[in-house]
């Protein structure tokens, strides 16, 4: 398989599972209690080291317990922990989710050694013979972490190496201005449809259709819409290819999006076509929110390609 790497947020998700929010001040009893490695980027990576490809992830964690934790789960998971630094100022980051009995989670972080990643801590020799970058928007929020992020994206541009870029909807405005300054460096943006014109800044009712020609005339190659109605859409300069979500019983939403991107991910660089990337990041993504958290639970590609299969 292919040489990937990586580079974003390394943390500990203490997953609890709610029956209701309270208002402030009040409390909420969780029936469930889950800690377990997390981060955009690092889901991602578990669940193409699972794929079987090579993955190097960029990172710092902190020198406490649950950065040993962090390090000890990536390295099980077969993940090189080389390029990851030890940061003894700030903590390991540490999520605290609450999943709704919907299923849909909500998110409370302190970004801690995460937002210390500098340019010092991207070694170009990460980058040796590998066939994609990719880059969780998390990274772009914080000056000395997007430094190190643009710093990995000029090696990978220099090296000829395709960039992807996954746009999480919470901080889409955050990390707008800065995105579209990268846009003739990126390969493939991957987000959800309703963000395209808090990217844009462009009004709400913008049609979709213009906002895409936006971002391909802006120098992207290829967008990858996780949602527009029920399907994802992968648009290029060529067209438009979609595939249709698949029905499944929602569990929780954690990782869903990272999952997509791992599909995405494995699809571009084992040559599918559009459709076919489609098709493979919905079901990694459906197979993720069937589940209990992300983490070592990201969707195997046995487990995908059953799913397929049956589908």
């Amino acid at each position: 398989m292919a040489v990937i790497v990586l580079l974003g947020d390394i943390n500990i998700d203490l997953v609890l599972a709610i029956p209701a929010y309270p208002g402030e001040g009040g409390e909420a009893i969780a029936t469930a209690q889950t800690a377990m490695i997390g981060g955009s980027a690092t889901n991602t990576a578990i669940a193409l080291a699972k794929a079987g490809h090579d993955c190097r992830l960029i990172g710092r964690v902190g020198t406490d317990s649950w950065g040993r934790e962090a390090l000890s789960e990536l390295a099980a998971t077969g993940i090189s922990t080389r390029w990851i630094g030890r940061d003894d100022r700030e903590p390991t980051q540490i999520n605290v989710i609450t999943v709704s009995p919907a299923g849909e989670r909500t998110m409370f972080a302190y970004r801690g050694a995460n937002a210390r990643l500098s340019v010092a801590d991207v070694d170009p020799a990460a980058f040796a013979g590998a066939a994609l970058f990719h880059l969780s928007g998390y990274a772009l929020l914080q000056p000395r972490q997007a430094e190190a992020a643009l710093t990995a994206i000029d090696l990978a541009v220099d090296a000829e190496i395709p960039v992807t870029l996954d746009i999480p909807g919470g901080v889409v405005s955050g990390i707008a201005e800065q995105v579209k300054s990268l846009m003739p460096k990126i390969d493939t943006i991957l987000l959800d449809g309703s963000d395209l014109p808090h990217l844009l800044a462009q009004p709400q009712d913008t049609a979709q259709k213009t906002l895409l020609a936006m971002l391909l005339e802006g120098g992207v190659k290829r967008v990858a819409i996780k949602g527009s109605g029920t399907a994802s859409l992968l648009y290029q300069a060529g067209g438009m290819d979609s595939a249709p979500w698949f029905a499944v019983q929602v569990v929780d939403t954690i990782g869903a999006g990272d999952a997509f991107a791992a599909g995405h991910i494995h699809g571009r660089v084992t040559g599918l076509s559009g459709p076919d990337c489609c098709r493979l990041a919905n079901a990694y993504g459906a197979i993720a929110v069937t589940g209990k958290g992300a983490g070592p639970a990201m969707p195997a590609l046995d487990a995908v390609l059953a799913f397929l299969e049956r589908s």
